[in-house]
């Protein structure tokens, strides 16, 4: 993110304590303005913090506490990551200008270790983290004091980041299989229930509308007034052999196209997700801004489409913004197990975020008004050595889900979220359950709302218009490549994720300096390798 960027976000920074538990407000506005606070009465042994919504959906991001006396840092929630690292008051990228130019980036909330009395060093030079989309950060591991949710964690060790291209640091929740360092330890949701702040290593997350300001991760916990139906149950994936998981992957059965067409409803391609002869894997990652499916999922979406395809400046995939008038109900239904589905909405799918800044693209799209695509094309990864088989639905997914993280049994609960919900209703999680309880019911339906044409909108974010009809297509996770390529561009062959998010690479070098920020924030995969 460029400093201009960076002037987006909003970071939150009073909580309110209730029973021993703080929930933290999720704001989104200009940066150090306080966009009021949400009181909301939660349960004890279940811990919330709220997560600040970079307004154009790039990041979520929790303010903490390090250190004796605390010091506020800013740090971007990532379930594809196992490691909190926090930016050195003295990193290269916040006092080099230079560096700042490069990576499109600046320093937000640092750290100072001179500052608390219960830092301690463990191993100079031992931190060291790279992830998916080629971003690295390197300096100590340390130990100090964590205020996240309101409850204090002890001598947490954590990164203490001197070289980063990054402007925040990176609170990793997954498991402690897959931290950076070659030594296993301890992380946060292990310490969790080390210190005996939760019972059993699990947290929901809900990342709420993209429109909204408001989401949180809670600890220990599951909100039943924020998802709609029936919570699934599925198993974490993990290949023969493997002894635990790394990261929260699970089987993905299908993909279908829901659009109006000529008043009618026809289904294009009906297929039966469970006679597919393989499914897909996909990891479920908070820190990627959007979602990647094997390309031949997405040539026939992209076809479908009429996409823009840009594999020489940016690696993105352009749509046609006159998608969120024209078809508002367009949406795309992710099918998990058996009985699990998730619709995501056509404002988390074409996604306004250019603006008046097309005009300065260093090419022309086929549309009068470009968006981006809010699902992107995992051959892009291939170059960087990775099966392209394989999904990773981020921010632009998850936003629709309600997702319950259970380390402990390996185990994720998923439902279609309830957006904007303004209740909570917490059913506290023990390890003696011996897994997520089953039979869990949320709310009946969405709370509704008027989108800006008046229209009333649905569970799945779909809306009534004067056709009211649906086009079907179905695109089995586990099948072959339909025939054709995606429309309106060549095939992908540039990384979209190593190029666009080593900032200074094909963007850096070729188009306008902001746009290098602006495009690594959106194209951001973080995962750790």
């Amino acid at each position: 993110m460029k400093s201009t960027l960076a002037t987006l976000l909003a970071l939150a920074s009073v909580a309110v304590a209730e029973n021993g538990v703080v929930n933290f407000p999720l704001n989104r506005g200009m940066p150090h303005f306080r966009v009021g606070n949400v009181r909301q009465n939660v349960k004890r042994d279940t811990y919330s913090q709220a997560l600040i919504n970079n307004i154009t959906g790039g990041a979520y991001y929790a303010e903490v506490t390090v250190g004796t006396p605390g010091q506020k840092v800013s740090v971007v929630l990532d379930t594809g990551s196992s490691d909190l690292w926090v930016v050195s008051y003295k990193a290269d990228l916040c006092t080099d200008s230079s560096i700042q130019r490069q990576w499109g980036d600046s320093c937000d909330k640092t750290y100072n270790p001179s500052k608390s009395s219960s830092y301690k060093v463990l191993e100079e030079d031992g931190f060291e983290i790279r992830y998916l989309d080629n971003s690295t950060a390197a300096g100590d591991y340390i130990t100090d004091d964590l205020d996240i949710g309101g409850t204090t964690i002890k001598s947490l060790q954590m990164g203490y980041a001197t070289k980063t291209v990054r402007g925040a640091g990176i609170l990793g929740v997954g498991y402690s299989s897959n931290v950076a360092s070659t030594r296993r330890y301890p992380n946060l949701i292990d310490q969790f229930v080390a210190q005996k702040l939760i019972t059993t290593k699990a947290y929901s997350l809900y990342l709420n509308d993209r429109r909204s300001d408001t989401g949180s991760i809670l600890f220990g916990g599951i909100d039943k007034d924020k998802f709609i139906g029936d919570l699934s149950i599925l198993p974490i994936f993990m290949a023969k052999g493997q002894a635990e998981p790394i990261h929260f992957e699970v089987e993905m059965q299908s993909v279908s196209l829901v659009l109006t067409k000529n008043g009618k409803t026809t289904k294009i391609i009906s297929t039966d997700p469970s006679s597919s002869r393989t499914s897909t894997i996909a990891i479920l990652d908070s820190g990627t801004t959007l979602s990647y499916l094997p390309s031949k999922i997405t040539d026939q979406i992209h076809t479908k489409l009429s996409v823009y395809v840009d594999d020489i400046w940016t690696g993105l995939t352009f749509i046609d913004c006159n998608y969120l008038t024209s078809h508002p109900d367009l949406r795309l239904s992710f099918t998990f197990g058996s009985n699990a589905t998730i619709s995501v909405p056509v404002w988390e799918l074409v996604l306004d975020l250019l603006g008046e800044t097309q005009s300065e693209l260093p090419f022309k799209m086929p549309f009068k008004q470009a968006c981006i695509f809010g699902i992107q094309s995992t051959a892009d990864f291939q170059e960087d050595g990775f099966d392209e088989d394989w999904a990773l639905l981020g921010e632009t997914f998850l936003r629709s889900a309600y997702v319950v993280y259970d380390l402990t049994h390996h185990q994720i609960g998923i439902a279609q979220a309830n957006l904007n919900s303004t209740t909570t209703d917490i059913v506290e999680l023990s390890r003696a359950d011996g897994g997520l309880p089953s039979g869990l019911t949320g709310v009946k339906e969405q709370q509704t709302s008027k989108d800006s044409s008046g229209n009333t909108e649905s569970a799945s974010g779909s809306s009534t218009d004067k056709d009211g009809a649906k086009e079907t297509e179905t695109v089995t996770a586990g099948s072959p490549a339909a025939t054709g390529t995606a429309a309106s561009g060549a095939k992908q062959s540039d990384s979209a994720a190593a190029g666009l998010s080593a900032r200074g690479g094909i963007v850096g070098a070729l188009a306008v300096a902001w746009l290098t920020g602006f495009f690594a924030l959106v194209g951001g995969a973080v995962v750790a390798l």
